[in-house]
């Protein structure tokens, strides 16, 4: 028993012809001759009673009437479920580090959302590796992160933007007016660094050695808008991504790092599953968006 199978016999218990019911159904009368028998074979019992050319539904044929309509009511809820997950419109489930949140993702979901306006999103923040390990559990589909490491297998990545890396320092601060610091202009400054948990912490650690800066971690902190604030109270400096809209904090100032560093954001997403059309739509339409 199939679904067109169920869908011919509701249109036959609704004309009580086989002529008539194959006309709504655009099919041969024989084709729906057949259907009917097979379903009375898989059911073990006849659904009408025959009256020349008239089928009339008999007793057990009204009963099962019943249960068809359910069933078929059932494809149809299934089909709109997919739809949902797995359609043009479908729920995009996007991950994010924290340090992106607040205008990445904003960027990305309203470029998205102009030219797929029903598009749904649910939003999910965490730490590199953790994106990486949504990604390869099917609890994510595609994630703003940084690049992953050769240990991160089944991952594609494709770069979107390269963000320069400055030195986040008070406004009042000796090194505010400079055009840009080395590294090794931070040797014995009090410093706020990212939590060791954190992709930027890798990124930082291994500069300030190679600069052979010496610094004393006063704070650490996962929160990117955390560090911002401590350096504006004047706790200590930091080092990172500059922001995007300058001037917004005035009690910071952001000198370049030369030479120049920087980090790469990109999506990522599962390499081995196929991906529903609207997170394919999303991969495609998301180039632009931070530019």
């Amino acid at each position: 028993m199939d679904e067109q199978t169920l869908q011919t016999f509701l249109v036959l218990a609704d004309t009580e012809n086989t002529r008539d019911a194959a006309a709504l159904l655009r099919v041969n009368q024989s084709n729906v001759s057949r259907a009917l028998a097979r379903l009375e074979s898989d059911l073990g019992t006849a659904l009408f009673t025959r009256r020349g050319r008239t089928l009339q539904l008999n007793r057990t044929g009204a009963a099962f009437r019943a249960d068809a309509l359910r069933i078929v009511e059932g494809f149809d809820l299934g089909r709109r479920h997919v739809e949902a997950l797995a359609g043009p419109q479908g729920t995009i489930r996007l991950g994010f580090l924290q340090s992106v949140a607040l205008w990445a993702v904003p960027r990305l979901v309203r470029h998205h959302r102009a030219t797929a306006p029903g598009s749904r999103f649910e939003l999910r923040q965490g730490f590199a590796r953790d994106l990486f390990g949504w990604i390869g559990t099917d609890a994510l589909d595609v994630a703003v992160v940084t690049a992953p490491g050769p240990a991160t297998s089944g991952i594609a990545w494709r770069r979107l933007v390269d963000q320069r890396l400055a030195v986040a320092v008070p406004a009042r601060h000796r090194f505010a007016g400079l055009a840009t610091l080395d590294a090794s202009d931070l040797d014995g400054e009090d410093f706020i660094a990212f939590s060791r948990t954190t992709e930027l912490r890798t990124v930082i650690d291994p500069m300030l050695a190679a600069a052979g800066a010496s610094v004393r971690i006063a704070f650490e902190s996962s929160e990117i808008d955390t560090i911002r604030g401590l350096v504006g109270a004047g706790l200590g400096v930091a080092i990172i991504p500059e922001p995007t809209a300058p001037g917004a904090d005035r009690a910071v100032v952001y000198v370049p790092l030369a030479p120049r560093q920087s980090r790469s954001l990109g999506l990522a997403w599962s390499a081995e599953r196929a991906l529903p059309d609207s997170v394919s739509a999303f991969l495609a339409g998301s180039t632009a968006a931070l530019f």
